[in-house]
């Protein structure tokens, strides 16, 4: 077994220049693979990350152009200059800091790109679920443990969704298994949707249902 968490955690530092909006709920996609005798079920979820350098860069850099100007004009005295000069710097004051907003935040989008992804791989849940109909086992490991864990069929009561002990969100659930053990929660709060917490846990339930049915009558 590996005694690293799962995934593997990747570091991420943020550049001091990179200001980013993110969401607390995660985004959750669930995979399913079949292989004879077994389901495997991949849970993984990502903060919804958008850069917001166009929206703090952009407008700074527009700023400095402006002053900029401000400070040419000052300096040549433009008030004395013939209207040619003047139309000049009239049409810079206009089109140059815009044109400077939007340079800097397609740069910025541009550079930050490879940071926020990194920071919604950093940032993300993971969770596996295996169901072994051969063996009767469930194994499971979240991004949070070192490895995976085990459980049997018969140690397990239910498969729920559930509210979590405290909670002040009703749309705060949890995938939990009932188990010999205690309760056990497969999915937080922040990973997956009520709809996927709730498939998962008729899968389960199913997948036990069936390794009972199937016991019994080979027994």
């Amino acid at each position: 077994m590996s005694n690293q968490p799962w995934p593997p955690v990747i570091p991420y530092r943020r550049p001091w220049w990179l200001i980013v909006n993110k969401s607390a709920q995660l985004i959750t996609t669930v995979q399913e693979e079949t292989r004879p005798g077994e389901r495997v079920f991949t849970i993984r979820g990502e903060p919804l990350v958008q850069g917001l350098g166009w929206l703090t860069w952009g407008p700074a850099g527009a700023l400095l152009v402006i002053l900029i100007l401000a400070g040419l004009a000052a300096g040549m005295g433009i008030s004395q200059q013939g209207w040619g000069v003047k139309a000049v710097f009239i049409v810079a004051f206009l089109a140059l800091p815009a044109v400077t907003w939007g340079a800097v935040a397609l740069a910025l989008t541009r550079l930050s790109a490879k940071f926020v992804q990194a920071e919604r791989q950093a940032e993300a849940q993971s969770c596996l679920i295996r169901l072994d109909q051969k063996q009767g086992e469930l194994f499971y490991q979240t991004s949070a443990q070192l490895q995976e864990e085990t459980l049997a069929y018969q140690e397990i009561r239910q498969a729920k969704v559930t509210h979590p002990i405290g909670g002040r969100d009703h749309q705060a659930l949890l995938l939990t298994l009932e188990t010999e053990r205690g309760p056990i929660i497969l999915l937080n709060e922040n990973l997956g949707t009520q709809n996927q917490k709730m498939d998962l846990a008729h899968e389960i339930q199913q997948a036990l249902q069936a390794y009972t049915a199937n016991k019994n009558s080979s027994g």
